[in-house]
């Protein structure tokens, strides 16, 4: 079993000792923290731009966010599948996502609505910040297509989760566990993450 170096004076230590022989640097400090108004400001841009519905407006949706190295890696081939400007999904909650290693503090933005080809789904949007190179500190929107449908089972020790599928049947459970972090935020939050402390702020609050 590998035991976990704990941030600190210690950890620190013992980077400068091994600092000749393995060229171990000073450990990066987290990405800021991403406010609430940050996070929905980020998610209505991406709105806007998907809702164009070309793959010029795909490009740039991955360009401005994650770089779509994931699921949304088929933006540009199916711009289509976006939902149009009379069909922008409604924000039911903002969750803050308590600090990481490589983050001080990100939001999740929990969407519903209608994709362009008419399928219901409810997603979660990450936003945080980029934590290394020329764009550190830039905001982020992971997954930027939002209407592919994302539940995050994990968010620390690695990020994974759950797609929205076509079947029918599988689409309401994960609709419902897509809602979660709205419902019951702080069951939800321990279980992806392990910190049972966190804020939700509903649409109506906005």
């Amino acid at each position: 079993m590998i035991a976990s170096v704990p941030r600190g004076r210690w950890a620190l230590g013992a980077c400068a000792v091994v600092a000749a022989l393995s060229g171990c640097s000073a450990m990066a400090e987290p990405a800021a923290a991403v406010s609430e108004h940050e996070a929905r400001a980020a998610v209505a841009d991406v709105i806007a731009t998907a809702s164009q519905r070309t793959p010029a407006a795909m490009k740039q949706l991955c360009e401005a966010n994650d770089g779509c190295m994931g699921m949304s890696s088929s933006l540009e081939s199916d711009p289509g599948s976006a939902p149009g400007p009379e069909a922008a999904p409604e924000v039911l909650c903002v969750v803050g996502i308590p600090p990481t290693p490589s983050q001080d503090g990100s939001q999740l933005v929990v969407l519903e609505g209608v994709d362009g080809r008419g399928r219901h789904y409810v997603s979660q949007v990450l936003v945080d910040r980029a934590a290394t190179g020329d764009e550190a500190g830039r905001l982020e929107v992971q997954e930027p297509a939002f209407w592919l449908g994302v539940a995050y089972t994990a968010l620390q020790g690695g990020r994974s989760w759950d797609s929205l599928t076509d079947v029918p049947e599988q689409q309401i459970e994960h609709n419902a566990r897509a809602r979660r972090p709205c419902d019951d935020t702080a069951a939800w939050l321990a279980e992806v993450s392990g910190h049972p402390a966190a804020t939700a702020s509903r649409a109506s609050s906005a």
